[in-house]
């Protein structure tokens, strides 16, 4: 396993956003994903990507990284299983480590929404939600 540091350097602070937005969205976690949205833009994540993200919609016009990132998160968390053929492709997209340390980024975000939701922590006052949650 490398470390953020290293993947970072490999794919981009624009990836690793949006591997935080897609861990927030499959976890509906209102606070991790308002504050994560906006540094997402600002590192080059396309509006339209993080809609498809909000919406949980069916991929369209997105590249085959962030496909292959999109699809890992949503088996990942949404059936806790990833097939084979996902697995594969992710493996494929980004090598052994930097998927290792997707993961781990992912999993460091899903357990920061667990203490959030467990100490009843809120986003800041006047922060609009940005995350529709049914």
């Amino acid at each position: 396993m490398g470390s953020l540091q290293s993947l970072e350097s490999s794919v981009g602070r624009r990836l690793m956003g949006l591997a935080i937005l897609v861990t927030a969205r499959e976890h509906d976690a209102q606070l991790d994903w308002t504050v994560n949205e906006l540094p997402a833009l600002k590192d080059g994540l396309e509006p339209a990507i993080i809609d498809q993200v909000r919406h949980r919609e069916p991929l369209k016009g997105v590249g085959e990284k962030e496909a292959a990132l999109i699809e890992f998160g949503r088996e990942l968390f949404g059936n806790h299983n990833v097939s084979s053929q996902t697995y594969a492709r992710a493996l494929k997209v980004f090598g052994e480590r930097d998927l290792v340390d997707f993961v781990d980024l992912m999993a460091q975000h899903a357990g920061d929404g667990a203490l959030w939701a467990a100490f009843d922590q809120h986003l800041p006052a006047g922060q609009k939600p940005l995350l529709p949650i049914p």
